[in-house]
């Protein structure tokens, strides 16, 4: 019985963490401090197809001593493969969202990376 429970409980919470990725439309984010720095990324996803998507981009910089933000924009595709999300735009260079551990991780000192948040893209 507590078997039965316990793979009960790991099929809902896997189901829920895939559940904004299965729409049309999600959105992925992180922010990270370094320093006197708060970073943030935005990465927002339409389906074009099985794993597939178009991806619009946004990683800002925030200087919390001087209130100075400079913000980056970038378009792209991601490609979801072996339960990651692997991203490619032009600008920002490449992000990998690691879908079970929710973490995001950038190539670029001006993106964040870390804990990821999923939304539905609305």
């Amino acid at each position: 019985m507590h078997i039965a429970i316990s793979l009960a409980a790991l099929l809902a919470t896997g189901t829920a963490a895939a559940a904004p990725m299965d729409g049309d439309r999600w959105d992925a984010g992180a922010v990270e401090r370094r320093g006197h720095k708060v970073l943030t990324t935005g990465l927002m996803f339409r389906r074009t197809g099985a794993g597939e998507w178009e991806v619009s981009a946004r990683c800002e910089t925030r200087d919390i001593r001087t209130g100075r933000w400079r913000a980056k924009t970038g378009r792209g595709v991601a490609v979801r493969s072996m339960g990651l999300v692997m991203v490619k735009t032009g600008t920002l260079g490449r992000f990998i969202l690691f879908v079970d551990a929710g973490e995001i991780a950038s190539n670029k000192p001006w993106c964040a990376s870390g804990a990821a948040n999923l939304g539905t893209g609305d």
